[in-house]
């Protein structure tokens, strides 16, 4: 779950980050049967875990961070992460945000070594120009 808390922090709190990115992140779980089950298990209702929803913080606030978000093609848990939903929501906030759907990879360890570089490469530009 480090994408999407990495998204939702940096939705929460504007102007703590510099820039902010995520790997094949659960991008819109109010959206699924199971995000509303591990809100209501965790928070005590589902509408508790709108609050905790990267798209539907998006939505409302926006991001003035640069953002970055990979996720494979051949994600196991394609319909779960809702790349789509907050693509959507970035295109509508204006956000200078990179969502890059990466053509066979999975959401194993390889897909993560693959692209890591270019993650840190992004926070360094981010950082110091």
């Amino acid at each position: 779950m480090g994408g999407h808390g990495a998204l939702t922090l940096a939705l929460k709190y504007p102007g703590r980050f510099r820039s902010v990115s995520a790997f094949a992140p659960i991008c819109h779980p109010s959206a699924s049967d199971w995000g509303r089950k591990q809100f209501a298990a965790y928070l005590g209702s589902e509408a508790a875990g709108v609050a905790h929803d990267a798209t539907l913080l998006m939505q409302l606030n926006g991001m003035n961070v640069p953002l970055l978000i990979d996720t494979g093609t051949d994600d196991q848990f394609g319909d779960l992460l809702g790349t789509e939903h907050l693509a959507h929501a970035i295109a509508a906030k204006r956000v200078a945000a990179t969502v890059r759907l990466q053509k066979g990879y999975d959401h194993s360890y390889f897909f993560i070594s693959t692209f890591m570089e270019d993650h840190v490469t992004f926070h360094a530009e981010a950082l110091y120009g």
